[in-house]
């Protein structure tokens, strides 16, 4: 069983490292806040011209100026990625994939699938993986847990498991990442615990 307590310190000590998959509009502000915060950040992406757009600090979002990527850069607390393989570096893993609506109005969970499984190839003791992308009630235990689960390792004791949805409103300078209430839930109250933890070092 990995110790929640010598995580929790990690967070609070900066020795952290998160990975963001999807860097859409939404994700690169929480890459910027997380980052700004002190912590180290990898993001992953699909698309190669932007994780190469982004690892030369050139931003491609209005209210995200491009100094303030280039910072974070420049001082190594930020590098894109496409090479997923690359996930088991990360020790928190912010799920941010597109939920588009079907043609019956529901969310299109195929990206979600398909991001938990890459999730899943590297999964690690001590890993926390949070689910941000916008969908239904009960998708982090029906559709993500049992790609993860299937590594193995027991949810709540050996890697942890949440779901915050993504509250984002860009350009906003009132509401900021940081000011904007946030939502937070487990798997398990230790899974809860962790996330807040990780959340708090972001948002007042």
């Amino acid at each position: 069983m990995v110790s929640i307590d010598d995580l929790q310190r990690r967070i609070e000590g900066r020795d952290y490292t998160l990975g963001i998959i999807g860097l859409g509009y939404v994700r690169l502000p929480m890459v910027c806040g997380f980052g700004a915060a002190g912590f180290r950040v990898l993001g992953f992406d699909v698309d190669p011209a932007k994780v190469a757009q982004l690892n030369d600090g050139r931003s491609y979002i209005a209210h995200i100026p491009a100094e303030r990527l280039a910072g974070l850069v420049d001082s190594g607390r930020f590098r894109a990625a496409s090479d997923f393989g690359r996930l088991g570096d990360a020790d928190a893993i912010l799920i941010c994939v597109p939920t588009p609506l079907t043609e019956h109005r529901e969310p299109d969970l195929r990206y979600v699938e398909r991001t938990a499984e890459d999730v899943a190839r590297t999964l690690r003791p001590g890993q926390l993986v949070c689910l941000v992308s916008t969908t239904y009630p009960g998708t982090t235990r029906e559709v993500v847990l049992p790609r993860l689960a299937a590594k193995g390792l027991r949810v709540g004791e050996d890697f942890f498991l949440a779901y915050s949805p993504e509250r984002e409103d860009p350009g906003n300078r009132k509401y900021t990442l940081a000011r904007i209430p946030k939502v937070v839930g487990g798997v398990t109250p230790a899974c809860r615990e962790l996330a807040c933890t990780l959340y708090g070092q972001v948002i007042e």
